[in-house]
């Protein structure tokens, strides 16, 4: 065995961890740690010393980007240029350590925190150009199936029976998941190893969780010690699947369905516990996903390239998201900068006799309702009108009038439901929805000041009339009367919330214009006053009252003027 060879500077090793080094190869304080000794690396100014043995032993023993022959140590030190993309490229453990972009060790499942850029970037800025597209793989940015974990939150047993909870209760009115692919997928226990499947069913069973309860599963001296525990679930469900889903820090690039529906399902779950910012957020991470996806069929060919199922389930998603979108900018005015939902119906696209065929009427239905709501309507809605010598150019009485009548034309609960396509649950929705439409309607005429005071105003003109707003309000209680608490409970108080916006609107009607009030009560009975404790009574039966909207209507109804 040849003796040591001594050279003109310490080695590689010695001088990242700043210590002595005797310059022979190997030198003594590699071979006294079992370092693999090394002078490739282009010399560096000295500092301060120090002890970085862990360090080196862990990347040491770290497997390189790619396993190619491992390359021996020139005899005469190289250019840095050279020795750039040998260390870079080698699996050889004598290479320079800080050149070798090693894969990154298995981060702690749901520790976001845990991720660090400069562990996946090259220090030399001078790579070349194969070197620099390795470092900026995505597949780095996302996480190994050995890294996905199940959070022990709740039981297998207690997960199927939230899923069927939701299948049996709320998938009738958002039909957006193919049950038996998604049961079967649940079987095959895929959401222990795929996280954007895991993040889904985690936020299907929170929100879930978050829906009111029946009102024979509560509690008889209104203790809400259950649904405070199933909140608790709920939220750690959620804050579990978030992490999950973002441990693929690059999901956006190339995003599933199941990031789609994930992201709608969190917003679900905002709603219900009154985070409308976080809801807002999440609705339009839902939305800008399904674009990037191309659900709206803008991206070619997508549509011949999935089955008849897939295809369905898409669209359906797609115009789910668009219908709630609108809805939601009523209710907290935010703006929308989409366009409105073109001419085409879900249905003309669809296939016959799939999954989705006892719920197609009614989603098809609601998407007639909120055609009417686009963005210039939500611009008028939140005070941002298009103006000319201070009067709105895009809201007059005759768009308000053929408004009224797109919305009153799409749907007629009074009808005979046509081969029973509908439940009580889809009638429930689009009943309540189409009337809140029509107030929401009448609330943006009052602003624009086209409503006509004149209370002889002709049936014609009924929609465009001061006192509609008690009409709107005297139709919906009797819708209300006709349907079960059940079919309006599985909703969620986003139903409630449009009850409170009609009766709201007769209480400042009637604060502001009392007359109305002595003049309608001699042509109607019951009175519109009895009418509002009617809403009171509603919202009172709805989940005990514990909601967020009974005391303030009680509040506003009490504060009327007395009756003249």
């Amino acid at each position: 065995m040849s003796s040591p060879t001594t050279r003109d500077r310490t080695c590689d090793q010695c001088s990242f961890r700043k210590v002595k080094c005797d310059r022979k190869y190997p030198c003594g304080k590699c071979q006294s740690l079992s370092f693999a000794c090394s002078y490739d690396k282009p010399r560096r100014k000295k500092g301060p010393t120090g002890k970085r043995i862990g360090q080196i032993r862990s990347e040491t023993t770290t497997p390189s980007l790619r396993q190619l022959t491992p390359v021996t140590p020139p005899e005469e030190s190289p250019s840095p240029k050279d020795t750039v993309e040998l260390a870079y490229f080698t699996s050889d453990p004598r290479a320079p350590l800080s050149l070798i972009c090693p894969q990154p060790p298995p981060d702690p499942v749901f520790n976001v925190s845990s991720f660090s850029v400069s562990s996946y970037l090259p220090v030399a800025p001078y790579l070349s150009a194969s070197a620099q597209s390795i470092s900026t793989d995505l597949s780095l940015l996302q996480p190994s199936a050995s890294s996905v974990a199940w959070p022990a939150l709740a039981t297998d047993e207690e997960i199927k029976s939230l899923i069927n909870a939701y299948f049996s209760r709320i998938e009738k009115f958002l039909p957006v998941i193919s049950k038996p692919t998604f049961l079967a997928r649940l079987h095959a226990q895929e959401h222990t190893r795929n996280v954007h499947f895991g993040a889904l069913v985690l936020t299907m069973c929170a929100f879930t969780l978050l829906q009111p309860v029946m009102k024979q599963d509560s509690s008889e001296n209104n203790d809400n010690r259950v649904y405070k525990e199933r909140m608790q679930t709920a939220q750690s469900m959620m804050a579990a699947a978030v992490s999950m889903r973002d441990s693929d820090a690059a999901f956006a690039e190339n995003p599933s369905l199941d990031s789609v529906l994930m992201s709608f399902f969190l917003f679900s779950c905002f709603f219900n516990c009154q985070m409308h910012h976080a809801a807002w957020f999440r609705l339009q991470e839902a939305v800008t996903l399904a674009e990037i996806m191309g659900l709206q069929g803008k991206r070619d060919g997508w549509k011949e390239i999935l089955t008849d199922e897939e295809r369905e389930q898409r669209t359906r998603v797609y115009w789910v998201l668009a219908v709630t979108e609108r809805a939601y900018a009523l209710q907290r005015h935010h703006s929308l900068v989409r366009t409105s939902p073109s001419p085409c119906k879900p249905a003309s696209v669809l296939a016959p006799n799939l999954f989705f065929s006892l719920s197609a009427t009614g989603l098809d239905t609601m998407v007639e309702l909120y055609k009417v709501v686009d963005a210039d309507l939500i611009d008028c809605w939140n005070g941002r009108c298009a103006t000319v010598d201070g009067s709105c150019t895009k809201m007059s009485a005759e768009r308000a009038a053929s408004m009224h009548k797109l919305v009153a034309e799409a749907y007629d609960h009074d009808a005979i439901n046509p081969g029973g396509t509908l439940d009580e649950t889809q009638r429930a929705d689009l009943a309540i929805s189409q009337q809140w439409l029509h107030n929401r309607l009448w609330q943006l005429c009052l602003s624009h000041g086209v409503l006509i005071v004149d209370p002889t105003t002709s049936a014609d003109q009924r929609e465009l009339s001061l006192t509609y707003a008690c009409d709107i309000a005297r139709r919906t209680i009797h819708i209300c009367r006709s349907l079960s608490m059940e079919s309006m409970e599985v909703h969620g108080i986003g139903i409630m919330e449009k009850l409170y916006d009609i009766a709201s609107s007769v209480v400042g009607l009637i604060s502001c214009f009392p007359w109305i009030e002595g003049q309608r009560n001699r042509e109607l009975l019951p009175s519109d006053r009895e009418i509002l404790n009617q809403y009171i009574a509603v919202l009172a039966t709805f989940r005990g009252g514990q909601h967020p909207y009974l005391v303030p209507l009680m509040t506003e109804i009490t504060g009327l003027p007395p009756v003249a």
